[in-house]
């Protein structure tokens, strides 16, 4: 006699029901990474003009490029050294500077998106990743932005708050 009757009085094992709406939610998320895949690789590179003053040798990319977290102002002086600026337009946003460069992110990650910006000295990649919106509540992810490098030599990197100083480790010119 088995310990439990109420289930043999169901009958035969049925074969599990398919959701209404999983194919509905499939299709939506093909078509979300799919757009997302086409936005990214057909961004072009971002490209500003420049400005440097004989006075005091500094080169200023005068057009501001936009990136999804806010508007970045590039300074490059004639000692090679890179100041990224960010203004972010979102409370909570983390910035990371690397001193060197790194690979695209995966295209098919939500809120992630590239922005490179060719200077005198290098590169300067913009890595963004937005944070989902979400309930608010006491912790709630913070947008990231990583600001990396492709310097012709290396360098060190400083970040202070939204701003990121790349300073060559060679400077520039013949040896001394």
């Amino acid at each position: 006699m088995p310990h439990a009757p109420h289930l043999l009085a169901s009958g035969p094992a049925r074969p599990p029901r398919k959701r209404r709406g999983r194919r509905v939610a499939s299709l939506l998320l093909a078509a979300g990474l799919t757009l997302t895949a086409i936005t990214i690789f057909a961004a072009s590179p971002a490209s500003a003009a420049s400005v440097c003053d004989p006075g005091t040798d500094i080169c200023a990319i005068t057009d501001t490029v936009q990136t999804p977290l806010g508007p970045v102002t590039i300074a490059v002086s004639a000692a090679s050294v890179v100041t990224v600026q960010l203004s972010p337009a979102a409370p909570r946003t983390l910035v990371f500077g690397i001193p060197f460069a790194v690979p695209p992110g995966p295209p098919a990650l939500p809120g992630y998106a590239r922005t490179s910006i060719t200077t005198a000295v290098g590169v300067v990649n913009i890595d963004t990743f937005l944070a989902p919106p979400g309930v608010a509540s006491w912790f709630a992810l913070p947008n990231l932005a990583i600001i990396s490098i492709h310097p012709p030599s290396p360098c060190r990197v400083g970040t202070s708050g939204t701003t990121v100083v790349f300073t060559p480790i060679i400077p520039p010119g013949p040896p001394a």
